[in-house]
């Protein structure tokens, strides 16, 4: 049996705009919390507290960095020393109306 060459590009073309349109609409896509919205002078604080609780650290061992404003998000970069463990990097992300979004920590050892 005999392929024809034609099916295999049209295939083809259906799988890449496929791909192609569902990288666009997840790239349109808005960021969007839950729960209260937040003050932006508020926002590391709720950090803090966030990683004093998932790292199980003091809050002397939490380092917060700068707010960082991007368009339609705030972020709140930040790093937990966690004795020998070594110290996790992560990143707290509010949406534009300051509701928490997640929070994302670095992969410990290059996992």
């Amino acid at each position: 049996m005999r392929s024809h060459p034609h099916a295999r590009h049209i295939v083809w073309l259906i799988l890449a705009g496929g791909l192609l349109l569902s990288g666009t609409a997840s790239a349109l896509a808005e960021v969007a919390g839950t729960g209260p919205a937040i003050n932006k002078k508020e926002m590391p604080n709720y950090c803090r507290n966030m990683a004093i609780e998932m790292f199980a650290v003091k809050p002397n061992k939490v380092k917060l960095k700068k707010l960082v404003e991007g368009s339609n998000v705030f972020s709140v970069p930040g790093a937990a020393d966690q004795g020998s463990n070594g110290t996790r990097a992560f990143q707290c992300t509010f949406d534009a109306e300051g509701r928490f979004v997640e929070m994302v920590v670095e992969a410990q050892g290059g996992e």
